[in-house]
């Protein structure tokens, strides 16, 4: 439940949509989770607290990270949108802002991930409390589970294992550079040109190919239907492309490309028959990004064939991640529960 470990207040004539858990926004009490306020962008400058850690990545921050400041500004902006007041949440003591953190919604409002985790001293928060408050936010507004990616070897892992979040898959972060148009590497898809531009209705086909080449386990805990499995997606930052390319009367294989600036991000999805393809596939990705000066590519640890093609064509590691996921239908039920217990307290 919300507030284990530390005091939760609620301003005197005020609510909010979780039928009392209001936190004091204008009291800065020691120990306190409340609402981020636009005014903790002036705290922080003000202590020097500039430069907290964000422990979250999302797909367009591995590529693309912001700085402190940045964040604090978006955050700021998007604090101002009725949207968006519930998702932003911070850990002060006193005048001290010591956590920041932030979730939102991926493709589809079933689906969220938290976005910001600014940490002063991950040992010394209650990240866990604080990552409760997230999952009852974007409970409150549809979401069926909610993702964050860690790296490895964070200290962070614990804590939010304890606020009921699980292992998805470890993933590795590759980067290397794009091939020229003319770089004399021969791609299958390039000569024999079966990669075609993605449309609407090739998304059930690669919902059926996502549930052949993914593991049970992964499948489970990010979306077993169609619309959660859609609702999950993350799009790489940029100018997005998606191509698929077909056998047998069925989609075989997927790849997308982005580019910002001068980064470029591929990834890949392929049936287990059609592996044999990979080198030709990413070839013809490294092709699409020649414009670029270094090319990402987050990969998941059951796709062994496209870490070894990628270090084949001299990408090197760049980071493990760990992806994990929380079901918020028990955060949904606690919620309700806690409501029901604060109403029948009230006085008649």
């Amino acid at each position: 439940m919300i507030g284990r470990s530390c005091p939760i207040r609620t301003v005197a004539g005020q609510s909010d949509n979780y039928g009392g858990w209001s936190t004091n926004l204008n009291n800065d009490d020691p120990g306190t989770i409340r609402h981020f306020d636009p005014l903790d962008v002036v705290r922080c400058a003000l202590v020097g607290e500039n430069s907290m850690r964000n422990h979250a990545f999302t797909l367009s921050g591995l590529s693309h990270s912001r700085s402190f400041g940045v964040s604090l500004l978006d955050l700021s902006r998007k604090r101002l949108s009725p949207r968006a007041k519930d998702a932003v949440w911070v850990w002060c003591e006193g005048q001290h802002v010591l956590g920041i953190a932030s979730v939102r919604p991926r493709v589809g409002k079933q689906s969220w991930e938290v976005s910001n985790l600014y940490l002063d001293s991950p040992a010394k928060l209650p990240v866990a409390d604080l990552l409760e408050h997230l999952s009852v936010s974007a409970a409150s507004q549809g979401a069926e589970r909610v993702f964050l990616r860690l790296q490895q070897d964070d200290e962070v892992i614990s804590a939010a294992r304890l606020s009921g979040f699980f292992p998805m898959m470890q993933e590795t972060l590759f980067r290397g550079s794009p091939l020229s148009e003319d770089s004399g590497q021969g791609s299958l898809f390039d000569a024999e040109m079966r990669l075609r531009k993605k449309e609407k209705p090739d998304d059930y086909g690669l919902f059926r190919l996502h549930n052949i080449a993914t593991p049970s386990e992964v499948r489970t805990l990010s979306g077993m239907t169609f619309d959660q499995w859609a609702a999950s997606h993350e799009q790489s930052p940029g100018r997005y492309d998606e191509r698929v390319f077909e056998g047998d009367g069925a989609i075989r294989g997927w790849l997308g490309t982005a580019r910002r600036s001068s980064v470029g991000n591929i990834a890949t999805m392929l049936h287990p028959d059609a592996e044999a393809v990979t080198e030709d596939i990413v070839i013809a990705g490294l092709r699409r990004l020649s414009n670029t000066k270094s090319v990402f590519c987050l990969v998941p640890e059951y796709q062994y064939g496209m870490s070894r093609t990628l270090q084949e064509q001299g990408f090197q590691p760049e980071g493990a991640f760990i992806t994990l996921v929380k079901s918020t239908a028990k955060t949904v039920r606690e919620s309700k529960l806690a409501r029901s217990a604060l109403a029948s307290s009230e006085p008649m």
